[in-house]
């Protein structure tokens, strides 16, 4: 099954001020939301998942499809905040793009297939090429040495092996998408235990896809 993927971690130990920000945020393009703190179980369709703060960081998993929207919304957020926030998402399972900035100030967007879109998109192709890949900026901003994250940023069709891992403790492959919870570990933040210490559900209107 491919993923349409998206989750960003906001380095905050609030979960109250990010539910208000990303509300206030959709609240700016006429976006109904709820936040829930108990329920049966999130729609994956319409329901942000919301996870307890962990190491200082809180964690939103998006809902499906969320992957065109998310990178907007912590740009929006961390513009009013002033929060260093790190933002993933996954275009159907081929490739993944992060984005980590604070306040106004872009510290890395990287994509991991830059040249998915050269035949069929030129125009995304050109955007693409044109990030700020280099991790230097973060890695100073989070205080860890370049050298322990840059691994993760190699193209995936400059891999001599797509299977190969950063390290060897590493629980994914850099050929695999799911290898930016590997990233994410070596700067401090933890992808969730899906559905387990969760602080609630902010339920967004179907309509935030329009």
């Amino acid at each position: 099954m491919s993923e349409f993927m998206a989750v960003s971690a906001f380095k905050t130990d609030s979960t109250d001020r990010v539910v208000a920000a990303i509300s206030q945020h959709l609240k700016t393009y006429g976006v109904r939301s709820a936040f829930v703190s108990t329920m049966p179980g999130p729609n994956d369709r319409t329901d942000a998942q919301v996870y307890l703060p962990v190491s200082g960081w809180t964690v939103v998993l998006w809902p499906e499809y969320f992957n065109t929207h998310d990178f907007r919304l912590v740009r929006d957020v961390a513009a009013t905040t002033n929060w260093l926030i790190s933002s993933v998402h996954v275009y159907d399972s081929q490739y993944w793009e992060h984005l980590c900035l604070v306040g106004i100030r872009e510290l890395q967007v990287y994509n991991s297939q830059p040249s998915f879109w050269k035949s069929e998109s030129p125009e995304d192709f050109e955007r693409i090429s044109n990030y700020e890949s280099d991790p230097s900026r973060l890695a100073l901003q989070i205080g860890v040495p370049v050298r322990d994250i840059e691994a993760y940023f190699v193209p995936a069709d400059a891999l001599d092996d797509p299977k190969m891992k950063a390290y060897a403790d590493d629980e994914c492959a850099l050929g695999n998408f799911w290898v930016f919870t590997d990233f994410w570990r070596r700067i401090g933040i933890t992808y969730p235990d899906v559905l387990k210490g969760m602080a609630g559900i902010l339920r967004i209107a179907p309509d935030f896809a329009d």
